[in-house]
């Protein structure tokens, strides 16, 4: 009897504690807003703390405040050449990445799919990788002149190793039985190389771009300080020769703004090909 009972509570319990429902996630649109909140709070967070350190700094030469900084800004572009080195900027990051996004992904696919090909090409881009781009400029220079040749070529290089690494990467991490299986349906190549090598490399060719991006901005910095008339790098040795604080932290400040949107854009891309994926 007393079995009964208790195999009958047991099994009332159990009942309703699958009737409990199971707490819901909150909606999509909430959980973005939030993100999209916290990451504005952050932002200002360190703006805050900015206007705060300039106010208790004994010299503010040395640090100036983000309206000296706003000030800047309107300066420079009354002067008329804020935009057109943003703009020279932006071009010049953009080259450099296309060519070394282009040789790249060829050069990966070739190095994961091939022993032989890894074998001729891994040594060579881990030694590039090694140098660092102040090593590199003067031998571009003496190559190429002081010209855009040389600027967007080290923006290149840089972008070249990372997102090679990154696609070598994604192709040998495909499972070779999903290619056994298509070619024994003897699918087109076509197919095969949009339907299962694309999609396998994607995740890591996205990574190795978020990367390249970063250093082709720093890469940028290295090249635009060396006998540059326009650009970012420019504004920011000018107001060095002439000790503007304000202008070279608006400089400083240019550079993490198009970083960042940079990133945003990379972001938007990689979710659309997700979803049309």
């Amino acid at each position: 009897m007393s079995s009964a009972l208790s195999s009958t509570s047991a099994s009332s319990s159990s009942a309703a504690s699958s009737a409990t429902p199971a707490p819901c996630a909150a909606p999509r649109w909430v959980r973005r807003t939030a993100s999209i909140g916290a990451a504005w709070a952050s932002t200002l967070a360190l703006f805050a703390l900015w206007a705060l350190c300039t106010r208790s700094a004994p010299d503010t030469r040395a640090l100036p405040s983000p309206g000296e900084v706003a000030a800047a800004f309107v300066a420079l572009r009354d002067e008329g050449v804020l935009w057109p080195s943003v703009r020279v900027s932006v071009l010049r990051v953009l080259a450099g990445l296309a060519v070394g996004v282009a040789l790249a992904v060829p050069a990966g696919v070739v190095s994961g799919a091939s022993r032989i090909g890894g074998a001729i090409i891994d040594k060579p881009v881990h030694m590039l990788r090694a140098i660092p781009f102040p090593a590199l400029a003067p031998l571009l220079i003496v190559m190429l002149g002081i010209g855009e040749a040389m600027k967007i070529t080290l923006i290149a290089v840089g972008a070249f190793a990372l997102v090679y690494v990154n696609v070598r990467d994604g192709v040998r991490a495909i499972d070779p039985g999903l290619i056994e299986l298509a070619r024994a349906y003897r699918m087109p190549q076509h197919v095969v190389f949009t339907k299962i090598l694309l999609r396998g490399v994607l995740p890591q060719f996205m990574t190795g771009l978020r990367f390249a991006i970063t250093v082709s901005w720093i890469a940028l910095v290295t090249c635009e300080t060396v006998n540059s008339s326009v650009g970012i790098g420019y504004l920011l040795t000018r107001s060095q020769q002439f000790f503007r604080t304000d202008q070279m932290v608006l400089c400083i400040v240019l550079y993490a703004a198009l970083g960042l949107l940079s990133e945003w854009i990379v972001g938007v891309l990689e979710r659309l090909l997700r979803t049309r994926g």
